[in-house]
């Protein structure tokens, strides 16, 4: 399957790195992914809102699992989040560009998550223009 065909399948997602500075990637996904109708929960415990929509600390804070869970965070936090993501039952992890590292993939790939390794920008932009 695409990354693009994973887009459009996935229904809900849980966006790691949610911030409210309209410059950053995490921000731009953020809303990339509800103009094309998607459910996506922000992650990040320094924020509880983004956009008028509640912004969660904990990926097992969710209201329930999501298909698809996007970082937007540094390797190095990301690591740290891997253990509740599988408590939590997500499968999936969208890997934007500079979010993993060797340590990350052996880990990711160590508790059985399926990685994607693509913008979730780019690839909308290539496909949107279609």
């Amino acid at each position: 399957m695409t990354p693009y065909e994973l887009l459009n399948q996935s229904e809900t997602y849980a966006l790691f790195g949610i911030n409210d500075d309209p410059e950053k990637y995490a921000l731009k996904i953020y809303r990339k992914l509800k103009e094309h109708g998607k459910t996506v929960w922000g992650i990040n415990p320094k924020y509880t809102e983004v956009d008028g929509d509640t912004v969660y600390a904990s990926v097992l804070d969710l209201p329930k699992t999501p298909d698809i869970a996007v970082m937007v965070v540094n390797p190095r936090i990301g690591i740290t989040m891997l253990e509740d993501m599988k408590t939590k039952g997500i499968t999936k992890l969208w890997l934007q560009p500079g979010t993993f590292d060797d340590a990350f993939l052996d880990a990711a790939h160590t508790l059985g998550f399926e990685t994607i390794d693509a913008c979730v920008l780019a690839v909308y932009s290539i496909y949107d223009k279609k």
